[in-house]
């Protein structure tokens, strides 16, 4: 039974609107400072590839690069444009989404082609391996951002070459992403992903958004292992039907 305080009909009801109108403007808070928390990491590491496009494009004399570089640039805008308007629409209703079929290898080789620059600069490198054409139902743009929150992770904190791995297992595509640096520390484990956990460059924050877009596109994001750290997206397969039916490549572990 609802608690009377009052003892008064019309005023517990009155308390009882009250009180509903400030849950909702609580939440309606805690929406608008998530975005802008979300916000400022999701677009800090594409505004900062797009800079570099740039500063290349200022650098340079040849024609060709120039083309180039101003090519990958407009394709880096477009990515913004869809990731602010993926984070509007989470902000407005999480469970919103426009999934549809689509080839990993695309949204994979676009993060490579994006992100080697950063790891040739830093005398790293950046790999790809695993079953081919494997295709997943999400949104790319959303898939495209976890990765990219993955592969920053991997870059601020990893060593070595970082691989990104696709495997199947069962109705599932798993993309992987592996470093050969030190892994998690054990202090840390699972937290990592836990918005109160403040690391170098927002880290723990990246991980945290990277984790509720895969979840608000359908899939799931979890750390298989610390040392040396294996981060794995789980995205739901296209039905067997509708398959290409491409040979597969072998795993590169």
């Amino acid at each position: 039974p609802r608690h009377k305080r009052y003892g008064v009909p019309e005023l517990d009801r009155v308390a009882d609107v009250l009180d509903g109108s400030a849950e909702r403007i609580a939440r309606m808070l805690t929406a608008e400072r998530r975005l802008a928390a979300d916000a400022s990491h999701q677009l800090r590491t594409p505004l900062t590839a797009l800079s570099m496009r740039l500063e290349e494009i200022t650098l340079t004399d040849d024609p060709d690069t120039v083309k180039e570089e101003a090519t990958i640039a407009l394709t880096q805008v477009e990515r913004l444009t869809d990731v602010v308007e993926r984070l509007l629409t989470n902000s407005r209703d999480p469970r919103t989404g426009s999934a549809v079929t689509f080839d990993l290898d695309e949204v994979i080789q676009q993060q490579l082609a994006e992100w080697r620059p950063a790891y040739r600069s830093a005398g790293r490198a950046i790999v790809s391996s695993g079953k081919r054409h494997l295709e997943a139902v999400g949104t790319p743009g959303a898939v495209a951002q976890v990765l990219a929150a993955l592969i920053e992770n991997s870059l601020m904190h990893g060593g070595g070459t970082v691989a990104l791995r696709t495997r199947v297992t069962g109705n599932q595509a798993v993309i992987e992403v592996t470093d050969e640096g030190p892994g998690v520390p054990a202090d840390l484990g699972a937290r990592i992903f836990e918005r109160a956990i403040s690391g170098r460059n927002s880290t723990g924050i990246g991980l945290a958004v990277a984790r509720d877009l895969a979840e608000a596109d359908g899939g799931r994001l979890e750390m298989l292992q610390a040392k040396p750290p294996v981060f794995a997206l789980f995205l739901s397969r296209t039905p067997v039907g509708k398959s290409h039916g491409r040979a597969d490549e072998p795993m590169i572990r």
